[in-house]
C-alpha cells in the first residue's frame, strides 16, 4: 500500500510539475560605454532631458522631441518549455497609449513569428525587429506588455492551420505592424486566441510603463520613473521555482534550515520530475546578477576582469530593446485600404474550430487582393524645401523668388499644382525642375502697380496628383514674413522662491507672427528645449543661473534674434 502511495504521489509531481512558474523579470537600461545600469531616474529628467521622448503638445508639435520608435533588436531564449526541444516561438507585444480612452483604439498589437524548429539556448531568428513607431507620443504613458511563449504545431490539426495562417497573412493584413482599427483588432483576436490555446507554455511575460517627458512635470529628489528616452534597454528572466523542480525550494539554497527536511523528502520525486521532465537548468533559476556583463553589438555579453568580451550570456533568457528618438511619423495612418477583409477575418478568428488550411484559402486570397491596395495607402507627397519645416513652406519677403520643392512615391504622377492665397499674399508659380519622385517650383509675387514684392501673408500650394486611377489633393501650407529680429520678441520670467534658493521659468512672446519660423532657442549658448503655445514660447525646465542671461533665437529663413533677461539679480 504504501508503495502504491508513493507511486501516485511520484505520478501527480511529475504531472503537476511539467508547467512550470513564471519567475521574475530584470529590466537595465545600458550607458554609452555598453554597461549595465538601473533604469529608473529621477522625475527630473523628464522636464529637460535631451534624450527623453516629449509628449505631443495640443497644438501638435513638440519641435520633433515626440517622434520615436521601438525596435526588438536581438533575443537570446534559454528555456523553452517543450518536452523533445525543438519549439515553435511566438512574440506577441501590446503598446497602450491612453489618446481616446477606448483600449481597442489606443492598443496596437504586433505579433512576430511563428519562428519553428528552434532549440533551447539559442537567439531568435531575427535581428532588429520593428515593434512600434515611428510615431509621435500622443500620452503621457505607454504602457509596453511582451509575450514571449512556446506553441507546438504538433498539438493539434487546428493549432497548425492558425500558424500557416499568420505565416501567409501576415505580410498582405501587416499584422507584424497593425496601424487601422481593423488591423489592431484582428491581431488582438488572433494574440488572444493564441494565447487562450497556450496559457501553459507562456515563456517570458513582461507590463512596463514608460512615462513621456512634459515640461510641466515638478523635479523632486523622491521620485523616480521609468523614462521614455532614446537608448537600450535589456530585459532578463530568472526561472521560476515550483515543488518539485528545484532541489532547494523550501531551504531556499540553505537560508532556511528547517526547510530542509521537506526538501529531504522531496530529493527523490525531485530527481524523478528533473530526469524525465523539461525543467530549467540550476543557472537559469539563480537570482539575475549583472555583474561582469556588458552589452555589445553582439548582444548581452559576458566579460572577464580585464573588461573583455568572453562570449554572448548564456545563463538566462533575455531580450534587448531599442528605442530610437526621432523619425518620420507620416506612414503611422496609412494603409487604410485594408478595411473590407478585416471583419471577414474577424469572423474567422472567433471560430477556433475553423482553423484548418482548406477554410483558409479564400481568406488568403482577400488578403493577396488587399496588399495590392497598400500601394495607394502608402503613396505620399513630402516637402523637402530648405525653407521649410512641419510641413510649412516659408517665403523671405526680402528675396524676389522663392524655391518650393517635394519628393513623392514612384507610383505618383504630377497632374497640376496650384497657389490658392489665403489672404494678402499673391504668388505665381512656375516648374523649375522635374524628374522621377521629386519636383521644384518656383513662388514669384505677382507684379501689380503697387507690388512687386512679397506680400506679408500666407496660402497654399496645392497638388493635384494621381495613383491607381484616382485624383488625390495635397495641400501644403505657405507662410510669407521677413526674417526674425530682436524687435519680434520679448521675454518674461516667473520667479518661485524655494529653501535658501531661488528658480525660474522663461517665456517668450511672439510680437510679429514670427513663432512659426522658430527653429533652434538657446540660452546661454545651451540648447534649450521648447514648446509652442499659439504666440508664447516656453523654455523647457527651470532655471537658477543669476545675472542678464542671453536668449538667441534663430528661425528657419536665417533670421536671430538676440535677447537679454535677468530673472535673479546677480549678488
Amino acid at each position: 500500500m504504501m508503495k502504491l502511495i508513493t507511486l501516485l504521489l511520484v505520478s501527480f509531481l511529475l504531472t503537476a510539475c511539467t508547467s512550470n512558474p513564471m519567475g521574475t523579470i530584470s529590466i537595465r537600461s545600458v550607458d554609452q560605454k555598453g554597461n549595465l545600469e538601473s533604469p529608473l531616474v529621477n522625475s527630473a529628467e523628464l522636464i529637460d532631458d535631451k534624450y527623453t521622448i516629449f509628449k505631443t503638445e495640443e497644438d501638435g508639435s513638440t519641435s520633433g522631441d515626440d517622434a520615436y520608435a521601438i525596435y526588438l533588436t536581438d533575443s537570446y531564449l534559454k528555456y523553452l518549455s517543450d518536452w523533445w526541444g525543438i519549439n515553435e516561438v511566438i512574440f506577441v507585444v501590446e503598446f497602450t497609449e491612453a489618446v481616446t480612452g477606448n483600449r481597442e483604439t489606443d492598443t496596437t498589437t504586433k505579433i512576430l513569428g511563428p519562428y519553428e524548429n528552434m532549440a533551447d539556448g539559442i537567439k531568435a531568428p531575427f535581428f532588429n525587429k520593428a515593434l512600434y513607431g515611428p510615431k509621435k507620443m500622443e500620452s503621457d504613458l505607454l504602457t509596453m506588455n511582451i509575450k514571449v511563449y512556446e506553441y507546438d504545431l504538433d498539438e493539434s490539426d487546428q493549432s497548425s492551420a492558425m500558424l500557416e495562417f499568420i505565416a501567409s497573412a501576415a505580410e498582405s493584413f501587416s499584422l507584424s505592424n497593425p496601424v487601422t482599427l481593423g488591423e489592431i483588432k484582428v491581431a488582438k483576436e488572433i494574440a488572444n486566441t493564441l494565447l487562450l490555446a497556450n496559457e501553459n507554455d507562456l515563456v517570458m511575460n513582461l507590463d512596463v510603463d514608460f512615462v513621456a517627458g512634459n515640461a510641466d512635470y515638478v523635479s523632486s529628489n523622491h521620485s523616480n520613473v521609468l523614462p521614455l528616452k532614446s537608448g537600450q534597454f535589456i530585459i532578463v528572466k530568472q526561472e521560476g521555482c515550483s515543488v518539485g523542480t528545484c532541489y532547494d525550494y523550501f531551504s531556499n539554497d540553505w537560508s532556511n534550515l528547517p526547510g530542509l527536511i521537506p526538501d529531504f523528502f522531496m530529493l527523490i520525486p525531485t530527481t524523478l520530475n528533473r530526469a524525465f521532465t523539461d525543467t530549467p537548468d540550476r543557472s537559469s533559476l539563480k537570482e539575475f546578477k549583472d555583474e561582469g556583463l556588458k552589452v555589445t553589438k553582439a548582444g548581452l555579453t559576458t566579460i572577464n576582469k580585464q573588461g573583455a568580451p568572453i562570449g554572448i550570456y548564456k545563463d538566462k533568457t533575455w531580450l534587448r530593446l531599442n528605442i530610437v528618438k526621432g523619425g518620420d511619423t507620416s506612414q503611422w495612418t496609412a494603409r487604410k485600404a485594408l478595411y473590407p477583409s478585416a471583419e471577414e477575418i474577424e469572423a474567422l478568428l472567433k471560430n477556433p474550430n475553423s482553423f484548418e488550411t482548406e477554410n483558409l484559402q479564400n481568406i488568403t486570397q482577400g488578403l493577396i487582393k488587399a496588399q495590392q491596395s497598400l500601394v495607394e495607402a502608402k503613396a505620399g507627397i513630402t516637402l523637402t524645401s530648405l525653407q521649410s519645416q512641419k510641413e510649412t513652406h516659408f517665403i523671405d519677403q526680402a528675396n524676389p523668388t522663392s524655391d518650393l520643392c517635394i519628393k513623392y512615391t514612384n507610383n505618383i504622377d504630377i497632374i497640376q499644382a496650384t497657389f490658392t492665397s489665403t489672404d494678402a499674399l499673391a504668388v505665381d508659380l512656375s516648374l523649375l525642375s522635374d524628374s522621377k519622385g521629386a519636383s521644384c517650383y518656383q513662388l514669384s509675387p505677382t507684379a501689380t502697380d503697387d507690388a512687386k514684392a512679397f506680400a506679408k501673408g500666407s496660402g497654399s500650394f496645392i497638388v493635384n496628383y494621381g495613383v491607381n486611377g484616382k485624383v488625390k489633393v495635397k495641400s501644403i501650407p505657405v507662410l510669407a514674413n521677413n526674417k526674425i529680429t530682436n524687435e519680434d520678441f520679448a521675454s518674461e520670467c516667473t520667479v518661485f522662491n524655494g529653501e535658501g534658493s531661488k528658480s525660474y521659468q522663461l517665456k517668450l512672446i511672439d510680437l510679429n507672427n514670427k513663432v512659426e519660423q522658430v527653429t533652434n532657442i538657446t540660452l546661454a549658448d545651451t540648447d534649450t528645449s521648447f514648446t509652442i503655445n499659439k504666440n508664447d514660447i516656453s523654455l523647457g525646465g527651470m532655471f537658477s543661473a543669476a545675472g542678464s542671461q542671453t536668449i538667441t533665437i534663430k528661425g528657419i529663413l536665417g533670421g536671430t534674434a538676440n535677447l537679454s533677461k535677468e530673472c535673479i539679480a546677480d549678488t
